[in-house]
């Protein structure tokens, strides 16, 4: 009954362990389909910022013409330069954010892996536990009949025992009074 306690315990554990693994590959899968598509996002908003520097460049290239407009070009550009190394950044700490993500999914995996493993080495250990306790059972059991039959024959022999020491005491007493027959006629015989 202990036993099967102790086994029904850690395999609880075990499962609960790869349900956590599970709810947390979850969550990381969802993480990463959101940082999936911030990326996605970011790289829009990136090519768009490109694209808008693009054009910075030609009207600056344009421009030069006028001071004023010169001056409000390099603003705009500057600002635009701004955006683009901002959203550069935030797309380099998504990128860096999702490789996070996709080794933390493969760590995941192999420590659902290796709890699996362990899992299955467990549940091979319970049944060789099983088999060795029904093993030990049956000897048991065959002890207990050998003692049985033990017990009986030390029954039976301590009364055949006692049977044969009482018939000895009286033939012991027999003999004993056959020789003071025995020495009383040799008396007789002698006078």
């Amino acid at each position: 009954m202990f036993v099967e306690q102790c086994q029904a315990q850690r395999s609880g554990d075990i499962i609960f362990g790869l349900q956590r693994l599970i709810l947390d590959k979850e969550e990381l899968t969802s993480e990463r389909d959101q940082l999936l598509t911030e990326r996605d996002q970011t790289v829009a908003r990136l090519s768009e910022l490109e694209a808008r520097a693009a054009e910075a460049v030609k009207l600056d290239a344009r421009l030069q013409q006028s001071e004023q407009e010169v001056v409000t070009l390099s603003r705009e550009t500057s600002q635009l330069r701004v955006q683009f190394e901002e959203a550069r950044a935030k797309w380099v700490e998504v990128h860096n954010d999702v490789l996070a993500t996709f080794d933390r999914e493969a760590a995941s995996t192999e420590r659902l892996n290796n709890l699996e493993a362990t899992l299955n080495s467990k549940v091979e250990e319970v049944v060789a536990a099983e088999e060795k306790y029904v093993r030990l059972e049956e000897r048991h059991k065959r002890a207990i009949e050998h003692n049985k039959v033990f017990n009986s024959t030390v029954r039976e022999f301590d009364i055949s025992l006692r049977a044969t020491r009482s018939e000895r005491d009286s033939i012991s007493t027999e003999v004993g009074h056959l020789k003071e027959e025995l020495q009383r006629r040799a008396a007789f015989l002698i006078v």
